[in-house]
């Protein structure tokens, strides 16, 4: 693989001509150095996949950890004739990919050049997916400080707390750091914490054996062991009762999980990232979050902008959910009235991207011969941003009085017919946006009669 170049810095003249053979198998575009001081003048020339120097080589002036941040893209594999256990855990725990005793392992090297390659190239893969069906590319600088900062963090093993409003893009972050980190090749897994009842929660995350409640017809894997090697996502963990939350903390101080009914755990490698539109700090204040288990998700918390902090993005996403609703819809638009544009780019969209792609959606959906005007998509118009509140138009006639509690009822009936339209019946989205909780939801549309629209 000639576009597989590497660069070897060893002192050893003995040790490069044996370490050249072995990597012949691999690669011929090899350089040699012999000190760290060339080496780096040589890296700011070239573009080299690998980096194998020996650890002796480094010094306070120049450690392991400079190098892995001064040269991302670049492969680090430490070598060492005199290997020591707490020499290689430091210099892994610091960033590079491999330590090799130089005597006894020296032939396993083009393997592990050879798997970190072949990983890196599915990663690639990966993130290319991940970039067709979502837009992450932006002019704007806070949201290209969110992204370096998911780039960054991915490398470590610290849990992740994510913060933004609801549709902000947290689950694209989410798979954006699992993206670019080590587990990319093995699984990514979300959960969405309000969409279930306590029970049912917890049987989700941790599993369950048969029997082991009403229900449980037989064994179940949880979401933490199918995550093993790889990322498990909590969405909304600010709606984790304190109950759960106990059982969640010494998960995640322990990584042994058991499932509900055993009495056998279960050692996982698993990254955790978690997400929440909710501010945790107030929800720990009120005494509905545990201090101990904000910590413990949230060594690195990363904040989602908004789309209304956006702004020079607009444009970038109404393009790109056009294109694609277009392709999605088998409908060409041909034009689009500027006051619909001229909507589309100044409203502040509380539902953020996802508010976006609906509307975009129903713009698309909803248009006659390819023109898309105001008149022919009038809830557009129907919602207004007045003192940062989302309210609906609406005129209301009246001829006969009813009873107060009558009315309040009605409303209350027709508001979240509205809203259950709006979130194309979705009950967990829906409860999300009303903070309140999804069985709230259920009991009402019970109570209403509430039929989903065909």
């Amino acid at each position: 693989m000639e576009n597989l170049k590497i660069l070897l810095v060893c002192k050893d003249k003995n040790y490069i001509n044996i370490i050249k053979t072995v990597l012949l198998s691999v690669t011929k575009n090899i350089s040699v150095c012999d000190n760290i001081a060339d080496s780096i003048e040589e890296m700011s020339n070239n573009n080299y996949k690998f980096y194998i120097a020996e650890n002796k080589l480094f010094n306070k002036d120049f450690t392991i950890k400079h190098f892995v941040n001064a040269y991302q893209d670049t492969d680090l594999i430490v070598v060492a004739s005199e290997p020591s256990y707490s020499d290689g855990s430091k210099s892994i725990s610091n960033g590079a990919r491999e330590y090799i005793n130089l005597k006894d392992d020296i032939c396993i090297l083009p393997n592990k050049i050879l798997d970190i390659y072949n990983e890196k190239n599915e990663q690639s893969k990966l993130k290319e997916k991940l970039l067709n069906n979502y837009l992450l590319d932006s002019n704007n600088d806070e949201y290209k400080k969110m992204l370096h900062q998911c780039e960054k963090v991915a490398k470590s093993k610290a849990n992740v707390l994510l913060i933004g409003e609801t549709g902000s893009g947290k689950e694209v972050a989410a798979k954006y750091i699992h993206l670019c980190s080590p587990r990319c090749t093995s699984s990514f897994l979300a959960v969405n914490c309000s969409a279930y009842t306590e029970t049912l929660l917890e049987s989700e995350l941790f599993g369950h054996e048969q029997g082991s409640f009403t229900g449980a017809v037989k064994s179940k894997q949880g979401k933490f062991e199918l995550a093993n090697n790889g990322s498990l996502f909590l969405d909304e963990v600010g709606d984790i009762n304190l109950t759960t939350q106990v059982k969640l903390l010494r998960v995640l101080e322990t990584k042994r999980v058991e499932r509900l009914g055993s009495n056998k755990e279960k050692l996982i490698d698993y990254r955790l990232i978690s997400a929440t539109n909710k501010d945790l700090t107030k929800e720990v204040i009120d005494n509905n979050f545990r201090e101990d288990f904000f910590y413990r998700i949230s060594s690195i918390v990363i904040h989602i902008p908004p789309l209304r902090k956006r702004k020079e993005d607009i444009e970038l996403l109404v393009n790109y959910f056009l294109q694609i609703s277009q392709e999605e819809n088998e409908i060409k638009i041909n034009h689009i009235e500027p006051d619909v544009m001229n909507f589309l780019y100044t409203y502040d969209y509380p539902g953020n991207i996802r508010e976006l792609k609906s509307i975009i959606d129903r713009m698309v959906v909803l248009s006659n011969n390819g023109i898309i005007t105001k008149n022919e998509f009038p809830v557009l118009f129907n919602i207004h941003k007045d003192s940062k509140e989302v309210k609906i138009k609406e005129e209301k006639t009246f001829n006969k009085i009813i009873p107060f509690k009558d009315y309040v009822k009605n409303s209350e009936a027709e508001y979240l017919t509205w809203v259950l339209n709006e979130t194309n019946g979705n009950v967990a989205e829906a409860a999300r946006q009303l903070n309140i909780s999804a069985r709230q939801v259920f009991n009402k549309i019970n109570e209403y009669d509430i039929k989903k629209k065909s």
